[in-house]
């Protein structure tokens, strides 16, 4: 088991942040020459939940211990590599998601969008507003919400998932759901992104799921 992790911290920005990069006095972060970090916290695991951290500059990473100093190399080039694009999503710059809940009790929407037609224009007016993913959800998981049954949160949202699917192709859409059921069924319509509040612990079966997805992308 893994004990050592590895996070940025002690940030520079535009023309600083290049100059310290060029000078070899930072990092850059995925690539990106106008962000840099001069300092990494390294986090030790221990037994029974304990964790302690120290904060080093990037000067004194050779003085660590072998065992370490070999995990923050490995962490640090995958912290500085440029990242790839993915389902079109350009990792260079800040992406925005449009979040859209058909259901009758979320916390910021419940209700406004559970009508179709209704959260098919306002798909259409966030992707007019410049957003470059759509995620959809249709049942609620604020505290004392009622779990639903997984047909029934299929049901909510089929035909919307399809409809954007169709009129709008290429925009990456993510699926906001606990159930394997569910993420089958958006999978086979073309949702490229998984959103599982519980981390996949709610259902067994969604590690299974999501086996579909990552096979596409890789």
């Amino acid at each position: 088991m893994r004990k050592y992790y590895t996070r940025p911290c002690n940030f520079y920005y535009g023309n600083q942040a290049k100059k310290l990069i060029i000078k070899k006095k930072a990092f850059s972060l995925t690539g990106n020459i106008h962000i840099a970090f001069d300092r990494l916290e390294i986090f030790n695991k221990k037994k029974k939940r304990e964790i302690k951290s120290n904060i080093y500059s990037i000067s004194e990473i050779k003085s660590l211990s072998n065992e370490i100093k070999s995990i923050v190399k490995a962490d640090l080039r995958k912290i500085t590599s440029k990242r790839k694009n993915i389902i079109g999503l350009k990792f260079n710059q800040p992406q925005i998601m449009g979040v859209l809940n058909v259901t009758p009790d979320s916390f910021s929407d419940g209700g406004l969008f559970f009508d179709k037609s209704k959260a098919y224009k306002q798909v259409k007016l966030m992707i007019g507003n410049g957003a470059s993913i759509i995620d959809i959800g249709a049942e609620s998981t604020r505290p004392g919400s009622r779990i639903i049954n997984e047909k029934e949160e299929w049901a909510r949202i089929e035909k919307i998932i399809v409809k954007v699917k169709k009129n709008f192709p290429a925009m990456p859409l993510s699926l906001d759901t606990r159930k394997s059921y569910v993420m089958s069924k958006g999978i086979k319509e073309g949702v490229n992104i998984i959103n599982d509040v519980s981390g996949f612990n709610f259902d067994d079966k969604s590690s299974n799921s999501i086996k579909k997805i990552i096979y596409l992308y890789h």
